[in-house]
């Protein structure tokens, strides 16, 4: 609402007011990430110390802490509609803030600090010990209100002044978490990510240049380097055929010491859901590639013809597929554990991304209870979803005639399953 005492006719007075309420804006918004990081520490704390919160009396052993924080970190994640790495993490920075950064924590709680800063600033002091976290506050404080990128740089030359330990043995500790993760994209394309050493980097960053060069200055390429340099790794981890660009490669026997001819494909079954009637040339209607998606029709058809490694289902254009077993036998037959893969395709707790593939199938309704092997009695379950369903007080059951279950955590808030991303 405008200060009546300003004139708002004036253009200088519009933009100093817009400015104005955008920086409170701003700092509002940080105290309040502050008091979410704060509240959220604090829950979990008391189901650390009052694990019976979260867990049946018949289940308090020596695991029960654990099991109480993971059932409270759960609860959160689904009343406030986030990751439940991103709730431990909350609450990882609020404490890790107040026990190593006090004055830090204060500036941040009253909206002086960015929450940007204020990650940084917990994630490098958690890695100090703790007769440097008082030194290492100082430094940084005069450089707290810096744009995010130049205080992470400030930060960081500050850690590596005060670390101890050498560099060798930081990059040793550091390569333990090296990794590699996929993430699906937009328009049936994703990413494929490496955490890798840096001597490691750059040799891959060498290898896929001078691989792609060689395959550049063929007469007959037509694609571009970016291209290039991601059909590489690709082919080479896939086994597509590719022309070999190098004069090493003896194409007559089928060895290539180049590393970029013919090779065995690798031996990964996916499931192609493909409409009949677009499978047909009869309908444009999509099909879905398991755990990436919607894929395009020519895409679909070009896999279903070619590709050895595609499971090949067809849906019917009206009632679908439906698979008929005994429903008084415990263990799931392989068709249905296949079919259910594809249709519910992430595990079936609110906000898991788990893909179904790795995930355990489990009876809602249990059979010993007289819960029945079936389709709309069965749901992909994560380890740690099926598990937390069993060692403390969350519980999932689907009401009579509802398409997805019900789960409800220990507090009593309930929330329906998500439905399939696809």
């Amino acid at each position: 609402m405008h200060n009546p005492l300003l004139n708002m006719a004036d253009a200088e007075t519009r933009v100093e007011f817009g400015m104005a309420e955008a920086e409170f804006a701003q700092h509002t918004q940080w105290r309040a990430s502050a008091e979410v990081f704060r509240a959220i520490d604090a829950t979990l704390r008391e189901a650390a110390e009052h694990p019976e919160v979260f867990i049946d009396a018949v289940m308090l052993r020596g695991d029960a802490v654990e099991f109480a924080e993971r059932a409270a970190a759960a609860d959160l994640a689904v009343r406030l509609s986030l990751a439940e790495s991103t709730v431990r993490n909350h609450g990882f920075f609020a404490r890790t803030l107040r026990e190593r950064l006090p004055l830090l924590w204060a500036w941040f709680a009253e909206g002086e600090v960015s929450t940007q800063n204020a990650r940084e600033a917990a994630s490098i002091v958690s890695e100090l010990p703790a007769d440097l976290w008082a030194e290492f506050q100082t430094r940084i404080m005069g450089a707290i209100t810096l744009a995010p990128a130049r205080f992470k740089a400030t930060a960081r030359a500050t850690r590596e002044k005060l670390q101890a330990q050498t560099l060798t043995e930081r990059h040793d500790a550091a390569n333990a978490h090296r990794g590699v993760w996929t993430e699906v994209d937009r328009d049936g394309m994703g990413w494929l990510h490496a955490h890798l050493s840096a001597e490691k980097l750059a040799l891959v960053g060498a290898a896929l240049d001078s691989l792609a060069f060689g395959l550049f200055t063929e007469s007959d390429e037509q694609r571009t380097m970016a291209q290039l340099r991601a059909d590489v790794p690709s082919d080479l981890l896939t086994g597509t055929s590719r022309p070999c660009a190098s004069s090493t490669c003896a194409s007559s026997t089928g060895t290539c010491t180049s590393g970029t001819g013919t090779r065995p494909a690798v031996g990964v079954t996916v499931a192609l859901t493909i409409p009949v009637l677009s499978l047909l040339g009869h309908s444009d209607e999509p099909a879905l590639l398991e755990g990436v998606g919607p894929i395009d029709i020519d895409t679909a058809r070009r896999l279903c013809a070619t590709v050895p490694s595609i499971t090949r289902l067809l849906t019917n254009p009206v009632s679908g597929t439906i698979l008929g077993i005994d429903p008084r036998q415990y263990r799931v037959p392989t068709a249905l554990k296949r079919w259910l893969a594809i249709l519910q395709v992430t595990c079936d707790f609110p906000g898991c991304g788990r893909r179904a593939a790795h995930c355990d199938l489990d009876h809602t309704r249990a059979w010993a209870d007289g819960g029945t092997t079936t389709a709309d009695n069965l749901s992909h379950r994560c380890r740690k979803h099926h598990t937390m369903k069993h060692q403390t007080k969350w519980r999932v059951a689907k009401p009579p005639g509802a398409e997805r279950a019900v789960w409800t955590s220990p507090t009593g808030y309930s929330r329906e399953a998500d439905p399939p991303p696809f």
